[in-house]
């Protein structure tokens, strides 16, 4: 289920997604694991929409600010529950002799699966979390003055054309976008619309005529990728 959570002031450890924890609802305890995520924007407010876009938390936040933070229980057993239900995540696997708060936080059901094959059907298809992905390359020469072969931005073995007309930066101010693959070593080719500037010319050239020394431009890439989308597709 997801659910819409709260901190408990007093425990002082760290909750971490992808983590097994007690979670209780009604009168049962089961393990589970945890998947938080937040919305972007406080615009977005504190109900969870499967018409938003949330961002993937590695944990919850520190400093127990939880507006608009949410989680991903997956049980490891099924529990009976309605909606608005109180959730409280726990460890009980803690020191019973230790002084510390076992109780991390809790909060309400906002949406139920009952699919007990959740993880191959479409039932978490229309979660949409994504996580922020970057990547650098180095521009290795200019084919034109609208052209920029880059290198060391993916793998031999990536498929580039699934980065195809992605919205890359120079170091040097231009944008640009992935046109596709040059050559069979991983290196792309990339549009310039505006043109390279002089700044960025001056650099390339002197890297040709110095055989690769002197100033680099790099390229950047920045992208979403969502955990739940079978398709893996990356949107910027």
């Amino acid at each position: 289920g997801i659910n819409a959570e709260y901190g408990v002031p007093y425990y002082k450890g760290s909750v971490t997604s992808k983590t097994k924890y007690h979670i209780s609802v009604g009168h049962e305890t089961v393990l589970g694991r945890l998947t938080f995520f937040s919305s972007p924007t406080k615009e977005n407010g504190v109900e969870f929409s499967f018409e938003n876009r949330y961002q993937f938390e590695e944990s919850f936040p520190e400093e127990k600010d939880s507006s608009g933070v949410f989680a991903l229980l997956e049980l490891e057993n099924a529990v009976q529950c309605v909606p608005n239900s109180m959730v409280i995540i726990s460890r009980l696997d803690m020191d019973i002799n230790s002084p510390t708060c076992r109780l991390a936080f809790w909060g309400r059901i906002q949406h139920s699966i009952t699919s007990p094959s959740y993880t191959t059907d479409d039932s978490l298809s229309g979660l949409k979390v994504y996580k922020t992905k970057e990547r650098e390359g180095i521009a290795e020469r200019m084919n034109d003055e609208y052209t920029v072969i880059v290198k060391d931005l993916f793998k031999k073995e990536t498929d580039i054309d699934l980065f195809t007309h992605l919205r890359v930066e120079l170091s040097t101010g231009e944008s640009g976008k992935i046109e596709g693959s040059f050559g069979n070593s991983g290196k792309c080719k990339v549009n310039v619309p505006e043109g390279l500037g002089d700044v960025a010319k001056d650099f390339l050239d002197k890297k040709k005529k110095k055989g690769g020394g002197g100033e680099r431009v790099t390229v950047k890439l920045t992208f979403k990728r969502f955990l739940f989308d079978k398709k893996k597709q990356m949107l910027q």
